[in-house]
């Protein structure tokens, strides 16, 4: 299997990029996304919501999950966003796999396997960065190229 490159390090327009996508989130249906995904996920009392049925009233979060990381992935996959940046702000693999049951029967319902794929390669991505970084030595900066 080829060795991926070295990542390039974080240019001005990737924060530029970076804030536009905070920007995004900060809308309000997304913002209320984040928020319930908070409460609901974060919470000390998480109840199971699963299924999130497409009638519900979450199911526009589940979408505006989709839209914002779908959106990342597909930039950071074709090294327009800087990867580390993306990982350090968002914990995208903690979303996924809180939506990871209704996207899968989401994909069976509309017979799209292809759907979220970037989100999913995103939160694939950022696990295993959260895995390097557990394993460095506590107070170890970032590595630069």
């Amino acid at each position: 299997m080829p060795k991926e490159p070295a990542p390039k390090p974080p240019t001005w327009e990737d924060a530029d990029l970076l804030l536009r996508l905070d920007a995004l989130a900060a809308q309000d249906e997304t913002r209320k996304a984040i928020d319930w995904f908070r409460t609901t996920h974060l919470g000390a009392e998480a109840p199971n919501v699963h299924p999130i049925l497409r009638d519900s009233p979450e199911f526009l979060y589940v979408h505006r999950f989709i839209e914002l990381f779908e959106t990342m992935g597909t930039l950071v996959k074709f090294h327009l966003l800087n990867e580390e940046l993306v990982h350090d702000r968002w914990m995208s693999r903690a979303i996924w796999n809180f939506l990871k049951p209704t996207i899968e029967r989401e994909r069976l319902t509309i017979d799209s396997p292809s759907l979220a794929e970037n989100f999913e390669w995103l939160a694939r991505r950022n696990q295993e960065w959260a895995d390097r970084r557990a394993q460095k030595p506590s107070g170890t900066p970032p590595r630069r190229s």
